[in-house]
């Protein structure tokens, strides 16, 4: 048998999502006008919408015509601390515009903004486009003297953006609860052939990375109790599973092993 170390083995693992995203009404669920949503600071050319929808009632349907329109709220963070950034967007593809990005950026206790060469590509990101729902996601680490995360995106000219489940929270192990039948099961573990997952009606999204971030696999989840995901294309090591449900997002690893 193969030795793995550095790892605890268990036949399955279970979670509860209960991480706290740091947005304010990620979901778009409350809003104080019908183009003002609760929670953000800047919310221009943002029209609530409940016909094109990824989860609950609402999103934020936003137009920018000549100039682009940002869509943002300032978060407190801790420097050196590790974050995720995420969300989900849709555009209308009438129009010829370039879409959205997100342009986000960290600021010091004053509020003047910090030039992080690190994360700047992730915060700045190129052009995104998508007529059907598609999600941005990266890790990002608060630069020294850091105090506040300066949550933006855009909509670019000429486009309509659907947003939706933005989430900016702290980078933090999982709660892990050997044994418990609460909740989300993942199993085996370590995997040979099939991973497998149930107690899945809360979740909306799962993606597989590389320990070093890169993503493996990903699938939108449309109301299925349990799911099968075949080991067959994956080489032996250590992987993480990150688990999306309502603004929510929490990750755990697994080893896939051919010999065990």
């Amino acid at each position: 048998m193969k030795r793995i170390n550095s790892f605890v083995l268990s036949a399955f693992i279970t979670i509860q999502l209960f991480s706290q995203n740091l947005v304010i009404n990620p979901g778009f669920e409350s809003w104080q006008k019908i183009n003002k949503p609760t929670g953000w600071t800047s919310a221009l050319g943002c029209l609530k919408d409940s016909t094109i929808i990824l989860s609950e009632i609402y999103s934020c349907r936003q137009a920018a015509t000549g100039d682009s329109r940002e869509l943002g709220q300032v978060i407190p963070v801790r420097e050196g601390t590790f974050y995720t950034i995420s969300f989900w967007y849709r555009n209308e593809t009438a129009g010829g515009g370039n879409g959205c990005r997100v342009w986000a950026n960290w600021k010091d206790a004053e509020g003047n903004p910090l030039n992080d060469e690190a994360s700047l590509p992730l915060l700045h990101s190129g052009y995104l486009k998508s007529d059907t729902w598609k999600q941005y996601s990266a890790d990002v680490t608060a630069p020294p003297t850091a105090a506040y995360f300066n949550l933006i995106v855009r909509t670019l000219p000429n486009s309509v953006t659907y947003w939706d489940d933005i989430i900016f929270e702290e980078n933090v192990p999982t709660n892990i609860n050997e044994g418990s039948a609460h909740i989300i099961r993942i199993y085996p573990n370590p995997v040979t052939n099939y991973l497998s997952i149930s107690n899945m009606q809360c979740i909306q999204f799962i993606e597989i990375l590389s320990v070093t971030g890169i993503k493996i696999w990903s699938q939108k989840i449309n109301g299925e109790e349990s799911l099968m995901i075949p080991m067959a294309g994956f080489k032996d090591g250590i992987y993480i599973i990150s688990i999306y449900s309502k603004g929510k997002r929490n990750h755990v690893k697994f080893i896939k092993t051919s010999d065990y």
